[in-house]
């Protein structure tokens, strides 16, 4: 057995000491068809708990500098531990160092989709349309920088596109599914879906859907027992990159690509 995949289950069971089993209530009930789930992000909670809990077969889109042993560091220390925003930077500059060792490893042995910032996604959309076609869900974390309530900022319109070449592929109208998960409750609330329409344009498509998706996320989280809301995003990376990025989430990922 390999030490990667041990180093893997060791990893789940870490998190599992820190997150409580959590419940997946849906206000509908799901369809038989693959669809894809949109998730609040919720620092690490709604990845950890996606990962732990969500039981549909599902891959996951993953930033691929994640992956990549080249550029975790630098994706570590702006887009993890928000290295700008603290003192002592240099130390947080070694710190994100360790992640070349920590992160590609454990990230190896799950079912993710590398997602590129550049001319490659064209890869991630080929093989998100490959797991559809075998019936796999796309559990997806769009979440920008852009402020939207305090469960959910604005979402990036990118993943839409995903239903008009699976229309195309497959001949059938794909679901979108707005998540909010929580860990106070132990919950992964899933709302009712929108329905990809192909008879309207791309463009407002977009704006629909994406709107729909961050209004019921929001709803979702507003209807929940009492709990903190946890952003995408701390106040201390608005307070150090913010007025920079805030509106401007490619920029920021050509700052964590070129800046290694």
């Amino acid at each position: 057995m390999k030490i990667s995949y041990l180093y893997n289950r060791f990893g789940h069971a870490v998190a599992r000491c820190m997150y409580r089993k959590a419940e997946t209530v849906y206000e509908t009930p799901p369809v038989d068809e693959p669809a894809v789930f949109i998730c609040n992000h919720s620092g690490i909670t709604g990845p950890v708990l996606m990962t732990l809990d969500f039981k549909r077969r599902h891959m996951t889109w993953m930033v691929s500098f994640a992956m990549d042993r080249e550029k975790v560091a630098n994706f570590a220390y702006h887009d993890i531990l928000f290295g700008e925003a603290r003192r002592r930077k240099g130390f947080w500059r070694f710190f994100s160092k360790l992640f070349r060792i920590l992160l590609p490893p454990l990230l190896r042995h799950e079912p993710v989709i590398c997602v590129y910032h550049d001319s490659n996604i064209v890869k991630t959309f080929k093989q998100s349309i490959r797991e559809l076609n075998d019936g796999n869900d796309i559990v997806i974390f769009a979440e920008s920088p852009e402020r939207y309530t305090p469960y959910i900022d604005r979402l990036q319109p990118g993943f839409v596109d995903l239903a008009k070449l699976y229309y195309r592929r497959a001949g059938k109208r794909l679901s979108f599914y707005p998540v909010y998960v929580e860990k106070k409750n132990a919950l992964i609330s899933v709302g009712a879906p929108i329905i990809y329409d192909p008879d309207i344009p791309m463009d407002k498509q977009r704006d629909l859907i994406t709107s729909y998706l961050c209004d019921e996320i929001d709803r979702l989280a507003k209807e929940l027992p009492e709990h903190t809301p946890r952003p995408f995003l701390p106040q201390m990376w608005y307070d150090a990159y913010g007025e920079r990025f805030e509106f401007d989430t490619a920029g920021y990922w050509r700052m964590i690509d070129e800046n290694l």
